[in-house]
């Protein structure tokens, strides 16, 4: 009889063992079929979606820029999870234009930037970029103009380089740290190892399907302008653009912290 129930315990122990297995097999190849489909997206993405701007290299990085116009020099700085189209899609590169040399550049990690993995872009960072960027193109000063993540870099250039900057316009930024549950579900694909997982598997096709929801929420409650449609969501999806963005999204809370702080040590200096 115990040698019966040792067989039969046996028995269910190796199936159990062979359905595990199965299950993990079956995970395996699903990742591996969704690796390869959002790799292949992104490369179709930016084929469609050439660069419409020129390259330069700064400090080790192959930065994208667009520039238009002509008089005093007003940069352009977008968002997290945004490329240059932001502004190219809303009209306001045009619309400047008319009356300033626009220089819009795609942030590290964003549309056609490059952004190396081995640095924390924090907004310092990225202001430092931005500052040898310009020096580079021959501009000795300029109106900074941050959007939303934008912003941060766009203070960061002003309290660091601030013979560079001629004015700062900041539009939609964040300026004071609170508790933002967005943070705790849009920054995972910034771990280290499991980040790279998720964002070559699931978290390209989760954007897709939440895509249209998203702009619903941005634009809210008015309807998502006509002019948006040309915005290339395909660009925003790929693997290494969400990185990017759960990377910002991760930083942005200790960022506005210690600005808070470095901004009031500023303000009292100069008082």
């Amino acid at each position: 009889m115990r040698h019966h129930d040792l067989r039969r315990r046996s028995v269910t122990s190796a199936v159990s063992t062979h359905k595990v297995l199965s299950i993990a097999a079956g995970v395996v190849v699903a990742a591996a079929g969704a690796a390869l489909l959002n790799h292949w997206l992104a490369r179709k993405a930016e084929r469609r979606n050439p660069p419409r701007g020129r390259f330069i290299e700064v400090q080790g990085v192959r930065l994208h820029y667009v520039e238009r116009g002509t008089g005093p020099p007003l940069v352009l700085l977008h968002g997290n999870g945004s490329m240059i189209e932001d502004f190219q899609s809303s009209g306001l590169i045009e619309l400047a234009a008319r009356k300033y040399r626009v220089i819009a550049f795609d942030r590290p990690g964003f549309g056609h930037s490059e952004r190396p993995r081995h640095i924390t872009w924090t907004p310092e960072a990225q202001a430092s970029l931005i500052a040898a960027a310009l020096e580079k193109i021959e501009v000795p000063s300029a109106i900074i103009l941050g959007h939303s993540w934008g912003t941060l870099v766009a203070l960061a250039l002003g309290m660091n380089y601030p013979r560079q900057v001629q004015a700062l316009v900041l539009a939609s930024g964040y300026y004071y740290p609170t508790a933002r549950v967005d943070v705790v579900i849009l920054s995972p694909p910034a771990i280290p190892v499991l980040g790279d997982l998720l964002s070559s598997t699931i978290s390209p096709l989760v954007s897709r399907l939440m895509w249209p929801l998203l702009l619903r929420k941005i634009f809210g409650p008015a309807p998502v302008p006509k002019k948006f449609e040309s915005f290339p969501e395909e660009m925003a999806v790929r693997p290494s653009q969400i990185r990017a963005s759960a990377a910002e999204t991760a930083l942005i809370i200790p960022s506005v912290s210690k600005f808070s702080t470095d901004t009031a040590n500023f303000r009292c200096r100069w008082l």
